[in-house]
């Protein structure tokens, strides 16, 4: 790891990102949780697709769009704030980036528009990590973390938010995981339960975001919209705590959403794809008529 130390952060913690992300991706793999999923195939696309678009277009774009604000507001302000301990700026930059990320997923969930950008990372039928890269392409440009990033490496405070973004992420895939670590442990120590009530009410879990995932008994997919701070859930009143295992994941609709408007919603539009039941029974009828067209022809 050494190596790391001749990197600046942006790449150290594009390393730290990619490799972890990799290293649990592979994990779930070897136990059979990624292609024995009803749509490994598509999952798959969906999490690369997902991935480049971080790469290929949060950071072009939103660097220089976040850039050019920065230098209008504070034109000559570079390095500004960079006399800031790394500490109160680390506090300061998390904290405001998990806020407005609540905010952006909630509104998401509200508002129609753009419940369409995010819907693709809810369309997934089984949890696993990478889930947490499965998105529309444009959501990436919605992303506080970027926007935040061009501020702080202006003003000198690019480590501590860096250090924000790492802790985010490795939260963030740990809650998307299929293992359900949390409720296995809660289960084998029973005597620790007071301290898991304390942490479920502070700090998202894996039983509070699958609830946010499923749909059907015991799911809470209009709440929980918190990524690390579940405190903002229930300071903001939408916090549930199911404490149980969900049984289905995605929409009602997963099937039915064409890929390229999951992926490319508003540019592209699609109508819903018929249902695969009235598919079944559209491709019975046909061959019954075939078979009664050959009877009649023999």
């Amino acid at each position: 790891m050494q190596f790391l130390t001749h990197l600046d952060p942006k790449e150290a913690t594009g390393v730290v990102i990619s490799v972890g992300f990799f290293v649990m991706y592979f994990v779930e793999m070897a136990a059979g949780r990624i292609f024995s999923t009803r749509r490994p195939l598509r999952d798959t696309f969906f999490t690369l697709a997902g991935m480049s678009a971080h790469v290929f277009l949060s950071g072009p774009i939103i660097g220089l769009a976040a850039g050019w604000v920065v230098l209008q507001i504070w034109p000559s302000e570079s390095g500004a704030l960079a006399h800031i301990g790394f500490w109160p700026a680390f506090a300061a930059l998390f904290f405001a980036d998990e806020f407005l990320h609540y905010w952006l997923h909630r509104y998401a969930h509200e508002w129609r528009w753009l419940w369409k950008i995010h819907r693709t990372h809810h369309t997934a039928m089984n949890m696993n990590v990478g889930v947490a890269f499965r998105y529309n392409i444009f959501w990436v440009l919605l992303l506080p973390q970027a926007w935040l990033s061009a501020f702080a490496f202006y003003v000198g405070q690019g480590e501590a938010l860096m250090a924000a973004l790492l802790i985010t992420f490795f939260v963030n895939v740990l809650t998307h995981a299929s293992f359900r670590w949390d409720l296995a442990l809660r289960r084998r120590f029973p005597w620790s339960e007071g301290f898991w009530f304390v942490l479920e009410h502070l700090v998202t879990l894996p039983d509070t975001h699958h609830a946010h995932h499923a749909y059907g008994k015991s799911a809470h997919p209009n709440g929980n919209y918190a990524v690390t701070v579940f405190l903002f859930d229930v300071l903001f009143g939408t916090a549930k705590f199911p404490r149980q295992e969900q049984a289905t994941f995605g929409l009602p609709i997963s099937s039915r959403l064409h890929w390229a408007e999951e992926l490319f919603w508003p540019i592209v539009r699609k109508s819903l794809l018929p249902r695969p039941d009235k598919i079944g029974a559209d491709a019975r009828i046909d061959q019954s008529s075939r078979a009664k067209f050959f009877n009649r022809s023999s």
